[in-house]
């Protein structure tokens, strides 16, 4: 078997301690983002892990640059391949489309979030030019640390919910939220550190604890029964055996003997589910992917999807900006999405990467955010038909079918919002430009040597400028938490003055894209305040016009202050984005009886309805609440006693 070759530097020959400290530096750096950012969270947070997550490696890199700041510029890479381009221009592009985004704190926010991809990349590409073999030492490491870490933790948690409920997928769901949010995305995770346990495994001494982690990940993955990772573990092994038997004739009789006939029998096997459909068990039922088809959940994601199509027609080219499909998705009605009417469910993601950034960014935006990951499969296939080092090859592939992996992860989740996944594609990037890095020398590039200092400000810039950002989401995220524990408590004074310190100029809305006005409206509503009521859910709908819940508000708000012609066309625009709102039909019924027309009122109260086919207790429990309401308002009506309020 060939050894790996150390790379040629084009840096100039240093003392070996310079060349120790400066290793140790990358080590620490590494480290810092991979292993602490990957499970560094703030529990005061709305969301835990993302912008904590945000402002940590958004320090790391910063205090990273200004430590490496000498190194950089004497020893970096100044030339500019083809795919460092690609990347800025993603990183540009998204920047740009903050001009027409319709809420800035968030369209900021999401282009900050590429500027962490692209600083982890260009760490990750002058760590492996100064030292591959100390990069690769680290990051196995710090890969069986994590490995530990995130297996123990779920497996408690995992344990914890089959204790009670046995294996059923949404008490999963709600239990192994891991140290990543729940239990999609901490399969994602695990999914790339069975990745990094293949590109790395020459650095794994001990063979057997190896093997033993991957069968502990392999099981975990198994058990958390999340079929995208399925898929992407699929997608992996069907491009790396194949390629890898065909390259090296020492593996292919393993493949044909060993790896062909379990994959045959695995067929078998799958083939075998779509006609047993699991039978009532829960792990069987996600392991066959024709019952995926008939799930709730598929059909809600084939909604959401298509409502994006929607969007897309009227914004080809530029799409709505960064961060703002969340915003303009309620425009295109949420008629027919159960959850999204009856339960208050608001979806913030499309749950499709590729589909979310067409719908952001246009046409324009998804052609370049495709590029990157066509150039770099391109650049690897090159570079494996180029390269005879063995070793290089298997890199190369493991690299390939983890960014396969990642393709068809964002195909069905969300990667691109979470921290720690944009780091892991920052590595892999930067990983698979380093092995291939014999083509881009061979393609145009830009020399920008004589700019290093001019780049390096504007980064270190930048990533002051997240920690700016950071900090306020986070201080905002904290007040807001505070926000519905006094909410909760009923106590409205506090609850409004919370609402107040936690609005700033990075931080708008809360998770689910309501606007931090709307919170200052309800309290000052329920202190009779009504001024000061019709005041904040103005602003919060100027904020969000198509959140149904705050026009309903907004437009109680005004019924309060006896408005009530200003009151209908806004109850009628929340009917509009959701025909089973009943609140807001109770409420323009209302309206209309109290401007002098009973006719209409009775029109509206007769459209209110009931879940139709309910299958839980609570579904039943609603309908006869609201059977209830419909005959005491009737009956109020009839009998001219509605009082105003």
């Amino acid at each position: 078997m060939s050894q790996r070759k150390k790379p040629v530097s084009a840096k100039k020959p240093a003392m070996p301690a310079e060349i120790d400290d400066i290793g140790r530096r990358y080590q620490t750096v590494l480290w810092l983002i991979f292993f602490a950012g990957s499970l560094f969270f703030l529990p005061q947070c709305l969301d835990r892990y993302l912008i904590s997550r945000f402002f940590f490696i958004s320090a790391v890199l910063l205090g990273a640059a200004v430590w490496l700041w000498h190194v950089w510029r004497e020893q970096a890479d100044w030339r500019f391949h083809g795919f460092d381009l690609l990347l800025l221009a993603w990183y540009g592009m998204n920047a740009l489309s903050v001009s027409w985004a319709f809420s800035w704190s968030e369209g900021v926010f999401y282009t900050q979030k590429v500027l962490l991809l692209f600083g982890v990349y260009w760490l990750a590409r002058q760590a492996l030019l100064h030292d591959e073999a100390s990069v690769r030492r680290t990051m196995a490491t710090i890969t069986s640390a994590l490995t530990i870490v995130v297996s123990v933790l779920l497996t408690i948690q995992v344990g914890m919910a089959m204790s009670e409920h046995g294996l059923d997928n949404q008490h999963l769901y709600d239990y192994a939220s891991g140290a990543f949010g729940h239990k999609s995305l901490a399969a994602d995770f695990l999914f790339f550190l069975l990745i990094f346990h293949f590109l790395f495994k020459d650095e794994f001494k001990q063979k057997s604890l190896f093997w033993g982690a991957v069968g502990v990940l392999f099981l975990l993955l198994l058990v958390l029964q999340t079929r995208t990772v399925y898929l992407a573990v699929i997608a992996g092994l069907m491009l790396y055996l194949p390629l890898r038997a065909w390259l090296e004739p020492g593996f292919r009789s393993v493949f044909f003997k060993k790896m062909l006939p379990l994959g045959v029998l695995g067929i078998g096997l799958l083939a075998a589910l779509l006609f047993w459909k699991g039978q009532g068990s829960t792990l069987a039922e996600r392991l066959n992917p024709a019952t995926y088809l008939e799930s709730a959940s598929a059909n809600e994601r084939r909604f959401v999807w298509a409502k994006t199509d929607l969007l897309n027609e009227e914004h080809f080219w530029l799409g709505v900006g960064n961060g703002s499909w969340k915003f303009w998705f309620p425009s295109k009605k949420i008629e027919g999405a159960f959850r999204l009417q009856e339960q208050g469910i608001v979806f913030t993601r499309v749950h499709n990467d590729y589909l979310e950034i067409r719908a952001e960014m246009g046409l324009i935006g998804f052609i370049l955010f495709a590029a990157l990951f066509v150039a770099a499969f391109m650049a690897a296939a090159a570079a494996v038909w180029r390269t005879t080092d063995a070793h290089r090859r298997h890199d190369l592939l493991v690299l390939s079918a983890g960014l396969a992996g990642y393709c068809i992860i964002q195909y069905f989740d969300f990667p691109r919002e979470r921290i720690e996944l944009q780091a892991i594609l920052g590595l892999l990037f930067a990983y698979i430009a380093w092995c291939s890095r014999s083509v881009w020398a061979g393609l145009p590039g830009i020399s920008i040597r004589r700019y290093s200092t001019l780049i390096l400000s504007l980064m270190v810039a930048g990533l002051a400028f997240n920690l700016v950002l950071g900090w306020q989401r986070i201080k905002g995220e904290i007040h807001t938490v505070a926000v519905l524990e006094a909410h909760s408590r009923g106590n409205f004074p506090v609850a409004q003055l919370e609402a107040a310190a936690a609005s700033n100029t990075f931080y708008e809305y809360n998770d689910v894209t309501i606007p931090l006005q709307w919170f200052e409206g309800i309290a000052f509503y329920q202190m009779n305040r009504v001024a000061e009521s019709v005041a904040a859910f103005e602003v919060a709908y100027r904020l969000n016009p198509w959140a149904f819940q705050v026009i309903n508000n907004y437009a109680s708000a005004l019924v309060r202050a006896g408005k009530y012609r200003e009151a209908v066309p806004l109850f009628e625009q929340a009917l509009t984005i959701n025909p089973r709102y009943d609140e807001g039909k109770f409420n323009l019924a209302y309206a209309w009886y109290v401007l002098g027309d009973p006719g209409k009122a009775t029109t509206w109260l007769n459209r209110v309805d009931t879940i139709p086919n309910p299958q839980t207790e609570g579904d039943r429990i609603k309908n006869q609440q609201v059977l209830t309401r419909k005959a005491e308002f009737s009956k109020a009506m009839d009998n001219n006693i509605l009082n105003k309020r």
